[in-house]
């Protein structure tokens, strides 16, 4: 096991030698290595009679927050299956400067990670956005994911913007 320090220093000569190539092979590492988890997650799920993404148990969402992958805390804020939207956080994030000095996320990994988990849990291609990050000098990092139109990537306003009525009581929210 690498500590999280050497996998941000890989990341970040990644981006910073590989440019839009290093993005992208994170961003591939990360859906891969979701996708993969979400498959081991429904193969619990389905074991135990679950058949429908609506359906999944409290016990499938909190093996979510208990995956120790060594990526950081993950707690799930709010899940909207009406809108097919996903808040999520992450504190701790193994990519995130604690110095909170970058201007931009930076946890490429870890969004591509819970789009290809979710996108595998949902049977549904969802795109999203990093929306806080400590790396920015946030408390936590927090994503925000939802099905993913065809023409272009999840826009963080639309998905923050939901009205009370879309909040229906298929709504999960975790504190």
């Amino acid at each position: 096991m690498l500590r999280r320090d050497a996998i941000r220093l890989i990341r970040d000569e990644l981006v910073r030698l590989g440019g839009a190539g290093g993005r992208v092979i994170l961003d591939t590492a990360g859906y891969v290595s979701g996708r993969e988890e979400g498959t081991a997650l429904l193969a619990q799920a389905k074991a135990h009679g679950v058949r429908s993404p609506e359906s999944l148990p409290a016990a499938i969402l909190t093996a979510v927050e208990e995956t120790n992958m060594g990526y950081g805390k993950i707690a799930i804020d709010d899940i909207n299956f009406g809108t097919w939207t996903f808040k999520i956080s992450v504190a701790n994030s193994f990519e995130a400067d604690s110095t909170g000095r970058s201007g931009e996320p930076t946890c490429l990994f870890m969004l591509s990670y819970l789009k290809g988990l979710f996108s595998q849990l949902v049977h549904k291609d969802l795109g999203g956005e990093e929306v806080e990050c400590r790396s920015k000098g946030d408390q936590s990092c927090k994503f925000w994911l939802a099905v993913a139109p065809q023409s272009h990537s999840v826009k963080g306003q639309t998905l923050g913007h939901e009205d009370s009525h879309s909040r229906q009581s298929r709504s999960i929210r975790t504190a």
